[in-house]
């Protein structure tokens, strides 16, 4: 399901999941997966379309991805960031 998601969102390939970056890279949320209730999570953190995120800190073995949205670190899980997709910046 992901791949039709990505090829919906931008069919030349540039959209790609947040767990795909490095830390100190910038991205620009482009769409968030996971559902109704997931989408309604992330944007309780302060996810959403449009918004710039910075990856602080990535953990081995698919552990939590520390990110800052507006000057607000968030923990999440990897799980739940490949859910999120985003356009490097």
């Amino acid at each position: 399901m992901m791949g039709n998601q990505l090829r919906d969102v931008n069919p030349d390939g540039k959209v790609v999941p947040l767990t795909t970056l490095f830390p100190g890279e910038k991205a620009k949320i482009v769409a968030l997966g996971h559902g109704i209730r997931g989408q309604r999570h992330f944007r309780t953190m302060g996810l959403m379309e449009g918004k710039t995120v910075e990856i602080i800190a990535t953990q081995p073995a698919r552990g939590p991805v520390v990110i800052n949205v507006e000057g607000t670190q968030i923990a999440i899980g990897w799980g739940i960031a490949r859910h999120i997709l985003i356009q490097k910046i």
